[in-house]
């Protein structure tokens, strides 16, 4: 084979090399955890992983240094267990990566990720009245937390149907939200309705709450349209207040009710600190579309 032509394989192969290393990823590090728009409860466990070898780690969250807190073990995995308050987060992690095609033997990696901190508060609280206190699926939390409308339907343990729609909330943060309550008259719900924000294990005085009720008083028929996306589903026939604000800090748990056939108020359910987990950050409106 003529020399040049063996250098020019040579080359060839060279390049092959390092694009096949491009498509494959580099030599990289990354934050497995936690995983971006994650939620964790502190300490938050933070694993960096390389898919060579790293040394010179450096990890900071909201730009504060805890690479201290950082144990490796072995040459491409470190973790820790970092103290974190409350609320939104972004961890930042880099690292010199061994890396066989680059000038020098390795390049410099940096990975970033954002993710919340929430309650770690998991006690079960020993009530009476026979009440059903529920625990949201957290796998809700994976499309309750996607920008846009969301929309779940839910059904309470007494058969009573919602519509729960999710929307954004400019500017709120992880550890807030806004909730309202809303009623279908077209489909015969014609009682009032009420969310109470509360503390953990209903203590103290209530938070907050909000109520829908029928623009003509309870009972009174009223000609109403269909819930439709054309009209926000609104059916014009309630009178809302306006949503309330709730924060983490000071409520655990929302409860709802319903008004019965003498105007009592009874509870019909409750939603526990899980709530937050899965909505947290978001705006809610709770629509009893069956029920009474």
């Amino acid at each position: 084979m003529p020399l040049t032509s063996k250098f020019a394989l040579q080359a060839l192969q060279a390049f092959l090399f390092v694009v096949l290393a491009m498509v494959l990823g580099g030599c990289a590090i990354t934050i497995e955890r936690p995983a971006n728009n994650a939620t964790a409860t502190s300490p938050a466990r933070a694993v960096v992983t390389g898919n060579a070898s790293f040394t010179g780690l450096r990890v900071t969250v909201n730009g504060t240094d805890f690479s201290s807190q950082m144990v490796a073990s072995g040459s491409r995995r470190a973790q820790g267990d970092l103290s974190l308050p409350l609320g939104l987060h972004t961890i930042t992690a880099s690292a010199r990566v061994s890396c066989w095609y680059c000038p020098g033997g390795s390049t410099q990696s940096s990975n970033t990720t954002s993710f919340v901190v929430v309650s770690g508060n998991t006690r079960v609280c020993a009530r009476s009245g026979g009440v059903p206190v529920i625990t949201i699926d957290p796998n809700w939390a994976t499309v309750g937390q996607q920008p846009g409308r969301k929309m779940f339907g839910y059904e309470l343990k007494n058969g009573n149907i919602l519509l729960i729609i999710v929307d954004d909330a400019p500017g709120l943060l992880r550890t807030q939200m806004l909730v309202e309550v809303d009623l279908d008259p077209f489909n015969g719900v014609t009682k009032s309705k009420m969310i109470e924000a509360w503390g953990f294990c209903q203590t103290g005085s209530m938070v907050n709450a909000v109520t829908a009720g029928m623009a003509g008083g309870v009972g009174v028929g009223v000609v109403c349209s269909p819930l439709t996306p054309a009209n926000n589903f609104r059916s014009g026939c309630t009178t809302p207040t306006p949503p309330m604000l709730i924060n983490q800090a000071t409520t655990s748990e929302l409860w709802l009710r319903k008004q019965g056939t003498f105007r009592n108020w009874d509870y019909a359910e409750a939603i526990d600190q899980s709530i937050w987990q899965v909505f947290g950050g978001r705006r809610l409106r709770f629509i009893w579309v069956s029920g009474g």
